[in-house]
């Protein structure tokens, strides 16, 4: 530990000798547990598969997740979770502007949500997923008796009766990992979790079918071409010139195709930028800003392929195993640990750079032939589509 964690990590442990354990999970039953991600919208989705886990080793218990209000729409219906409160915690996300450690005291200290949980009077059992010093603060400051967190990478782990060691593995892996220490023994597949309702369905039949081809197979593509950090977004120039050969060797193949891009209200102008660099006469179209994330889930699960950067897009489609092309570049500059933390088995692929500049992020991505490449391999065959409509009714 170098001196500077060091400096912070020694009052984070002496507050914790102050707020000794005050329950044992491996003896009695903890009435709640409390699972903090107030994180960003992809890390809280790899931490889905732990509330299932938690569920079978703790059938009777309370799971409430304490998440950023920005990510309801992740956990909305489903059925391991009995509660969920907002922490718009100011630390580990990029949805809080205001991310000083003035704020992140002020929060700690002041915030009506943070105290409205204190006034429940504590709980058996915190889990900070990320595992921060300020998540550890957060956990004693809402009175948790028995606390879980991370050792060696954010801190807070020195005031935590019980940790993981952080290591470059999937950071769904690394979550189920803190309910191990629970006694877990029943995990889930390391995968996003999403439950939708038979109404976000509907919608999102509707969208699908506005633009089928009678006749022929239509291809459905869903794109995403934002991301939470700009400098790993695929150009949206680029972005257009690859759809428009996808769409080009998808109708040489037979196939009609249809390519709708979604994302969030900021994603529309890069949308835009896109489509023109595609051309006219390009069966793509843009929902950025236009849908709810509920909807894009539910459109995702009903494409046959995903072409998206590193982003919130990349986990949905992998909690509804869509083959799916994740183009890896920018400032991302060391791919294979990208995919060990974040990426997935097939038919998940991504695409890096052959090779990178340093200091040159827009000049650090792949080719477009190559991402065209790997879309088109990924598509489902005729018989693949025709197995997955079947096993889907």
């Amino acid at each position: 530990m170098g001196w500077r964690s060091l400096l912070i990590e020694t009052p984070v442990w002496l507050t914790g000798r102050f707020c000794p354990p005050r329950f044992d999970p491996q003896r009695d039953t903890p009435r709640e547990i409390l699972v903090l991600r107030p994180n960003d919208f992809g890390e809280l989705l790899t931490t889905t598969p732990l509330f299932e886990a938690l569920r079978k080793r703790f059938p009777t218990t309370r799971l409430i997740a304490g998440i950023g209000s920005w990510g309801r729409p992740i956990l909305e219906n489903n059925p391991f979770i009995d509660e969920i409160v907002d922490l718009d915690a100011p630390w580990n996300n990029k949805l809080v502007d205001d991310r000083s450690h003035r704020n992140v005291l002020r929060f700690l200290w002041k915030s009506p949500q943070v105290a409205a949980l204190r006034a429940r009077g504590g709980f058996d059992v915190a889990i900070d997923v990320l595992g921060s010093y300020m998540g550890a603060l957060l956990m004693m400051r809402l009175g948790a008796r028995y606390r879980i967190g991370v050792s060696g990478y954010r801190g807070g782990w020195s005031a935590c009766q019980a940790y993981v060691e952080y290591a470059r593995r999937q950071c769904g892996r690394a979550a189920l990992a803190q309910g191990e220490l629970l006694g877990a023994t029943v995990l889930p597949e390391v995968r996003p979790q999403l439950f939708l309702t038979g109404d976000e369905r509907v919608q999102a039949a509707q969208y699908w079918n506005a633009c089928d081809v009678p006749g022929r197979r239509t291809v459905r593509m869903i794109v995403g071409v934002g991301a939470g950090v700009p400098t790993k977004a695929w150009p949206a120039q680029e972005v257009g010139t690859a759809l428009a050969q996808i769409a080009q060797a998808l109708e040489q193949a037979g196939s009609a195709c249809d390519i709708v891009i979604v994302g969030s209200e900021a994603d529309r102008t890069r949308a835009a930028e896109a489509i023109a660099a595609a051309r006219a006469g390009v069966p793509v179209r843009s929902l950025a800003g236009e849908v709810s994330m509920r909807i894009v889930f539910a459109l995702t699960e009903k494409a046959d392929v995903v072409l998206t950067n590193s982003s919130m897009l990349m986990h949905v489609a992998a909690a509804f195993r869509r083959p799916t092309v994740a183009v890896i570049g920018g400032s991302v500059t060391r791919p294979d640990v990208h995919d060990a933390i974040w990426g997935y088995p097939p038919p998940y692929v991504s695409v890096s750079p052959q090779q990178y500049v340093p200091g040159e992020h827009a000049k650090n991505w792949p080719d477009v032939e190559r991402v065209v490449q790997a879309v088109l391999q990924s598509v489902p065959t005729d018989d693949e589509a025709r197995t997955r409509v079947g096993a889907a009714a």
